[in-house]
């Protein structure tokens, strides 16, 4: 019971309750730059944060981050979501319960991979030679999202998305024996792995120690092993 109340569930649904939804708009901000600080430890790599851009008298925003790799062009697209409990359980209403919370989602990347392709001038610096991919990070793992299940609710994706949780993004951004881009590739290319969680790919490989988690832990007094004193009144 402490662990579920430490951990980011716990903590979405009792600030929830204690400050109502200005909590969630707040925790959806600081998740988004959050994942773009585990974006920038990805060697190589240029990170690109979110684009303004105008169709006719709309102004428009792309995806959250988008990550230009020499050999990919990688979509990222942040939502602060937690899993139901139907989806949490495998019940029935848990798939169409899931494609509702991700449908926006979806149609933030093909938008923006759509825009991509039109070469417009607000994208005139992300590069259209090679492959493109998109994540969708969410705060916890949606179990059913990359199933090859009828998805009725979500909208076709244009290039192959795979959704994601922030430990998973945590791991690929520290893979030490291959290169983010190569796995995401790989993974993609196959039939059977496509529909895996992105955490089963990532098992097996090397990884270096992610240094945003470990300045995160050396805040909190318990990592030096040396607690406050008790107050002695």
């Amino acid at each position: 019971m402490v662990w579920r109340k430490a951990t980011p569930s716990g903590i979405y649904h009792t600030g929830r309750e204690q400050f109502g939804p200005d909590f969630l708009q707040e925790t959806g901000y600081l998740f988004e730059e959050y994942v773009g600080r585990q974006l920038r430890l990805i060697p190589d790599a240029d990170v690109i944060s979110e684009i303004t851009y105008r169709v006719k008298r709309n102004e428009l925003q792309s995806v959250d981050w988008i990550v230009v790799f020499d050999n990919l062009v990688l979509l990222v697209e942040v939502k602060s979501m937690m899993p139901t409990e139907n989806a949490r359980l495998g019940l029935e209403l848990g798939v169409a319960e899931t494609d509702s919370k991700l449908a926006r989602a979806y149609r933030q990347v093909n938008a923006t991979s759509a825009r991509i392709d039109q070469r417009h001038p607000a994208f005139a610096g992300i590069p259209t030679d090679r492959p493109r991919q998109a994540l969708i990070v969410t705060l916890e793992p949606f179990p059913v999202a990359n199933a090859n299940l009828p998805h009725l609710d979500l909208p076709t994706a244009d290039i192959p998305t795979t959704v994601v949780s922030a430990h998973e993004v945590e791991r690929l951004v520290t893979l030490s024996d291959t290169t983010p881009s190569s796995l995401l590739l790989a993974r993609a290319a196959d039939p059977q792995r496509s529909t895996w969680a992105l955490n089963e790919c990532l098992n097996g490989h090397e990884h270096s120690l992610n240094p945003v988690l470990v300045q995160g832990w050396a805040s909190y007094p318990w990592a030096s092993g040396r607690l406050p004193a008790p107050d002695a009144a």
